[in-house]
């Protein structure tokens, strides 16, 4: 991953984790609370490992195209351990939503909350991310299939 894209994705996620932060801090319902920190929770799991510091390890012997190979392959990885546990977010989605209910069902302040039509939209969005890093997956298998047939060896090496 290039230095620029880890800075911007490093920048979103701290914006992310500053709201989530916000929200916990500022909101009184206990559910939405609960709904907030789990999500904020989920951030710092799915995304946090994305950040370390870790060295390559490469073997100056190692030939270029199994270094290539290699990346892309712990790409392709990367991307399907996100997607896989992408849908951990639900309960935080849930939990809001039964804070807003609740909120709604005792008459209290609804302006405090977020409308319903956002949690449909976070829904469908988990869905289309979901969608998003199964492709990001496939195309970094691709590359590593790519790598392969032009090193000229077979794909089931």
């Amino acid at each position: 991953m290039s230095a620029r894209v880890r800075l911007a994705s490093l920048v979103a996620i701290g914006a992310i984790a500053a709201g989530l932060l916000y929200d916990l801090y500022r909101v009184d319902q206990l559910w939405i609370r609960v709904g907030v920190a789990w999500t904020l929770c989920m951030v710092a799991y799915l995304f946090g490992p994305t950040f370390e510091n870790k060295l390559p390890q490469a073997d100056a012997s190692e030939p270029c195209i199994r270094f290539l190979e290699r990346e892309h392959e712990e790409r392709r990885r990367h991307y399907l351990r996100i997607r896989n546990r992408l849908f951990l977010f639900v309960p935080g989605i849930l939990a809001c939503w039964f804070g807003r209910a609740l909120t709604i069902i005792k008459g209290t302040s609804v302006s405090a909350s977020a409308p319903p039509w956002l949690f449909l939209a976070s829904a469908i969005a988990l869905v289309l991310v979901w969608f998003a890093f199964g492709e990001a997956a496939e195309k970094a298998a691709r590359d590593r299939d790519e790598i392969r047939r032009s090193a000229g060896y077979s794909i089931s090496d």
